[in-house]
Formats: structure tokens, sequence, C-alpha cells
């Protein structure tokens, strides 16, 4: 570790060789080994009595030495005054040539001798028929001024409700399902093209399922019906009944397919509950 090169000094180097004791002596006094005791001396500058602050000179003389290299103070420049432009005005300037308040005036009216305020411009009214809220802009007020700026007229402009499936705007929902609203109802795209699929409108207890698993995949080779009975639970000969009633086509189809394919087991398959069952008859043996 480097230490002071004053003799018996083993204290930390700081700056110059010195330690910080020793530094600070040789930077106020001159001289490292100086003894703070005695009485400072003077200012060497000619008829400068003030206290020796360093490198023999007082504190002031040793500020205008370090900032402008040299002893004598500087002479600062005068700013060359301006005045108001205004006749008989002797104002300082301050912007444009105008002191502040004519400059105020100029700023705000566009004329540095304005002597009044122009009428406010909210005082005005909206110049659309029937409308007397206060004016905002561009002759209007705030409602029908957005209105011009987002339709290019003032009247209220109501989207045209869908009638048709052709005319309805689909879009993808949080849950992955492509929706739209038909007569200002929420519809499901999915259930649209079954129904039209299979001509028949879909019972409260039946939905539709998408065999891919993609939501919005509405293809209808990828679209399966599903019911789901009420009750949960059902006994057999009711749960029969209920085929019957409400699928007739389906038990038929089966039926004619039973007889005439001649073998001694048929299978029918049905969705209950969202689980496929299959149940087996079989004929006398």
């Amino acid at each position: 570790m480097k230490v002071c090169s004053i003799d018996g000094c083993d204290k930390k180097h700081y700056g110059h060789g010195y330690c910080n004791k020793h530094y600070q002596k040789w930077k106020i006094h001159g001289d490292p080994l100086a003894d703070k005791t005695k009485r400072r001396g003077k200012c060497s500058v000619d008829n400068c009595d003030n206290p020796h602050y360093g490198n023999g000179l007082c504190n002031k003389h040793y500020r205008r030495l370090v900032r402008h290299g040299q002893l004598d103070e500087r002479p600062k420049p005068k700013p060359e005054i301006r005045i108001c432009l205004v006749d008989n005005c002797n104002g300082k300037n301050e912007a444009f040539g105008y002191c502040q308040p004519h400059y105020r005036k100029f700023k705000r009216y566009g004329d540095p001798l304005a002597s009044g305020r122009p009428a406010k411009k909210f005082t005005e009214i909206c110049k659309a028929d029937g409308c007397n809220e206060k004016y905002f802009s561009k002759g209007y007020c705030s409602l029908h001024y957005s209105r011009m700026a987002r339709n290019g007229t003032t009247e209220t402009i109501y989207k045209k409700a869908a009638t048709t499936i052709e005319e309805i705007r689909w879009r993808k929902d949080k849950n992955g399902y492509v929706t739209g609203h038909l007569n200002r109802v929420g519809v499901l795209q999915h259930r649209i093209v079954w129904e039209q699929h299979h001509g028949r409108a879909l019972h409260p207890f039946e939905n539709i399922h998408h065999i891919n698993g993609i939501r919005d995949d509405n293809r209808i080779e990828n679209l399966e019906l599903w019911t789901k009975p009420q009750p949960a639970g059902q006994r057999p000969e009711d749960l029969v009944k209920w085929v019957v009633e409400n699928y007739p086509d389906l038990v038929a189809k089966q039926m004619k397919k039973g007889k005439g394919s001649g073998r001694s087991n048929s299978q029918t398959r049905t969705r209950v509950n969202g689980m496929a069952k299959a149940s087996t008859s079989r004929r006398g043996r």
C-alpha cells in the first residue's frame, strides 16, 4: 500500500505524494509541514488584506485564478437594453419586440394595442337543427361534431340488423365458437349449419358436438347430434318411448336395417347424456 512521503507518517496516500492531512496543509499553506496553529498570512495581491486561502492568495483571488486564469476581475459586458416597439412605450423588450403587457395582447388577440376581449366562441350554440347545446368546434356541439367526424352527418346511423342467415356478420367469441346475431338474437353457426342441412330446428334437449374438437370447424361432416334427455336417470322403457317419440325416422331406419340384414344380432347406437351407448338386442335362437 502506498503511504505518505513525509518521514514518520505511515498514513495512506491521498494525493501529490501526501496523506490527506499533509495534502490539505500543502494545499492551504503551500507547505505539508506547516503549523496550522500559527496565524495565516495575508493575500499576496497588492492592496489586498484578506487572509490567505491557497497558493498565496485569498479566497476571492484564488477563485478568480481558478475560474478565469487571471487575478484581475473580468469586466462584465453590459447587455443592450431594447425597448418596446409600441410608440410612447419605454418598457423592456420581452419578445417579438414588445414589452410584456403588449406581448401578451399580441399573443392572445393578434394586436398589441387591443383594448377589449373578443366574443367567446363557447357562447354560441350548435348549428344543427333543433340543438341548443354550446358550441364545441366547427359550428357544432360535442355530440354533433363527433358524429360529423365519424359518419359525415349529424344524424344518428343505426346498423341494420340481420334478418336472413346470409346477412349475419359472423365472429369468433372468447370460447372459440363462431357466433352472430339474427333478428338481434344471438345464434351459433354450427347449430345453423346442422339445422339447414337436416331441414329442421333443434330441440331444447339437443346439442351439436364437434367431432374433431375444433369449435370453429363447422363443416357438416364434423358435426354430430347429441341428446341430453331429462331427467338424467330413466327407466329403460321410458327411454325407448322417448327415442321413438322424438326420433321416429331413426327408429324406422334401424328397424328396417335389422329386418333386411338377415343377421341374428343388430346394434343401435344412441347418444344419452353426451355418451355413446350400444344396446344389443338378440333374437330368439
